[in-house]
């Protein structure tokens, strides 16, 4: 039979896992708000029977159960739901990259207002029409520069700020990648402190949730790969280990050689290192490398920029998305300059000594930023009526000068683009560009609220899991309240039992 002792000592273990699970619970209970937190249970499992399997086992009625243990305090973890986690957010880091930086483009633009550059281009066109209707008045050349003035003035302001948003994208991806390399520091000196515990056969269920939200943060700025590797000593079979990270390409395939962020086995880290090359502004280039967190000793080059995230989406928007409708303004206002004053040189108030109705920079280089109306020139300067063959002024009254300077606006078509593969005319070119821009945003957009609609579903999913309810916990503290209670009776139960065996029998 089993003395009354080993029933003591059950209880005595009764009431120690059921303090532990109400320890649990309330730790539950006060990182229901905590960020990252994924809920925890006890483990229980019975104690040994009595009697042991033996050849000198005592004989009876069977195995007596003999109570309960605690075997682990775990965390509620689905790591198929993470992974999902992990991949949405990295889709979506993309997308609100990108999104981001389109937005900024369509304000810039500023297109279809009052005050954007399609509009100055009409109220120019219709300053000509004005010239051309009124030839051989004076006052409306005066007008024709305000104008010309107001549509070189967008262009500049354009320009400009386009560039102060590219600047921009330029220090977001050299902040980003010192957050990726942070990151890797953090999650790296955790795989530390949980080697540490693990080997002492703990379980770091806060450090876990820690190195976890570290990881999904990592995930959203580059695609990664996360492979666990067992702690050295002595772990429980439920450890899940050092985190081994990856940065992978968007399809998930690895670099070669591997470029290995967090090496788990190793408890090292290495740093990601962008080198950005802004010597021809039109065309700018980032190129990515994995380094020894020295930042000097290459591990892996040549990453290319296919491994998707955040920090791809401001790499994009950098180097191709800004530079190319930069890249199209320049051109369109070259070809305003250029044609607008090839057809100044045809009229009456043309004069070699002033120059061109429209200029570029000290060079003679036409840009977007560059572009300005010739300030020599005054109204009487810009008249309406054309040159004959042999270069003498038409008589007053003529109106082809002006007509030939707004047909460049509206009715000439040009390769703008330089190549000459299609032609088009400047307003055309304009609202193409306008249109394009237009399209890729909402692209962009709809992308980003696809990408975050799943996102929120796979954390929606991980919360019903890992979240904490309060409800249920508090369910929880009910039932080991009780069970506590029960425990305690049973050991004034057993008590009286003892006073019994000790002072009343014989």
């Amino acid at each position: 039979m089993i003395p009354i002792f080993s029933s003591l000592d059950m209880m005595q273990r009764a009431l120690q896992v059921t303090q532990t699970a109400i320890q649990t619970t309330g730790h539950n209970i006060s990182n229901a708000n905590t960020d990252g937190y994924s809920r925890q249970r006890v483990n229980l499992t019975t104690w040994t029977p009595y009697p042991g399997i033996g050849i000198n086992a005592a004989r009876g009625a069977g195995q007596i159960g003999t109570g309960v243990n605690d075997d682990a305090i775990v965390r509620i973890r689905d790591q198929f739901v993470d992974q999902q986690v992990r991949d949405n957010s990295n889709e979506n880091g993309y997308w609100s990259a990108l999104s981001d930086a389109y937005g900024q483009m369509e304000d810039i633009i500023n297109e279809p207002t009052d005050t954007g550059i399609s509009s100055e281009l009409d109220g120019f066109w219709q300053s000509l029409q004005d010239l051309a209707g009124n030839a051989g008045t004076s006052g409306t050349g005066t007008v024709v520069l305000q104008n010309g003035a107001a549509v070189a003035d967008t262009f500049n302001y354009i320009g400009t700020s386009l560039g102060k948003v590219q600047d921009n994208l330029n220090q977001q991806i050299t902040e980003n990648t010192k957050l990726i390399n942070n990151y890797a520091d953090q999650i790296n000196a955790l795989n530390s402190q949980i080697n540490k515990q693990e080997a002492n056969g703990l379980l770091a269920n806060d450090l876990y949730d820690q190195r976890d939200a570290l990881t999904e943060k990592l995930a959203q700025l580059v695609n990664i790969k996360v492979t666990k590797v067992p702690s050295g000593g002595n772990p429980s079979p439920l450890a899940e280990g050092k985190y081994t990270i990856e940065m992978v390409d968007g399809t998930g395939a690895s670099y070669s050689p591997a470029a290995t962020l967090v090496d788990g086995a190793a408890l090292t880290n290495n740093h990601l290192k962008a080198t950005i090359d802004t010597t021809n502004s039109s065309a700018p280039t980032v190129t990515m490398a994995m380094v020894q967190s020295d930042d000097t000793t290459a591990v892996s080059t040549g990453l290319g920029k296919d491994f998707s995230g955040k920090l791809q989406g401001l790499i994009d928007a950098y180097t191709n998305d800004y530079p190319s409708v930069l890249k199209s303004l320049d051109n369109m206002a070259s070809t305003l300059a250029t044609e607008m004053n090839t057809a100044y040189q045809k009229t009456a108030g043309y004069d070699s000594t002033k120059g061109d109705f429209f200029l570029g920079d000290s060079s003679g280089i036409v840009t977007a930023l560059t572009i300005h109306v010739n300030s020599n020139l005054t109204g009487s300067d810009v008249k309406a009526n054309g040159l004959n063959a042999d270069g003498t002024a038409k008589p007053s009254g003529d109106n082809s000068g002006a007509t030939a300077m707004a047909n460049v606006i509206a009715t000439n078509a040009y390769a703008i683009d330089g190549t000459g593969s299609d032609t088009m005319t400047l307003k055309s070119y304009l609202q193409s560009l306008i249109g394009q821009i237009g399209v890729n945003s909402q692209s962009a957009q709809q992308f980003t609220s696809n990408s975050a609609t799943t996102l929120a579903a796979a954390q929606n999913r991980r919360s019903s899991i890992s979240g904490v309810s309060l409800d249920e916990e508090l369910t929880n503290l009910i039932q080991f309240q009780h069970s506590y209670g029960a425990a305690a009776k049973v050991v004034t139960t057993l008590d009286t039992l003892l006073d019994t065996l000790i002072n009343k029998m014989g």
